[in-house]
């Protein structure tokens, strides 16, 4: 049995470990008391780097959590190209605040190269 599925299975006796430590009968020992990335609930833990109640269980919808809060948090308020209007994007890689804007500047690049033309093409 892996140390995190004992962790998992024994929370009370992690729970009454960790009640010692603060009460100050055993403060030599090395368990927290975190809350779940994934699930959101308490937990008690022995392993440092420990984030979630059970890695198979909640890993990854914790990492997926914080994957889209960091995305978030990296999207920055933007100026659209077309109107000038500031506006926080949808995706990382988004030009214009609105489809009408889009289409707006796509009009506008395709009468631009039509002008450019002088003459019938040969």
């Amino acid at each position: 049995m892996w140390n995190c599925d004992w962790e998992y299975e024994n929370q009370e006796i992690l729970k009454q470990w960790y009640e010692e430590k603060i009460s100050g009968a055993e403060p030599d020992l090395s368990v927290r008391k975190i809350i779940c990335k994934g699930c959101g609930r308490v937990f008690y833990t022995q392993i440092a780097s420990k984030r979630y109640c059970h890695y198979s269980l909640c890993g990854n919808r914790g990492y997926q959590k914080d994957l889209k809060q960091r995305r978030f948090e990296k999207r920055q308020n933007r100026v659209c190209k077309s109107c000038g209007k500031a506006f926080t994007p949808k995706r990382s890689d988004a030009l214009y605040c609105c489809n009408a804007c889009r289409q707006r500047a796509y009009r506008r690049s395709v009468t631009d190269k039509l002008r450019g033309q002088n003459g019938p093409l040969p």
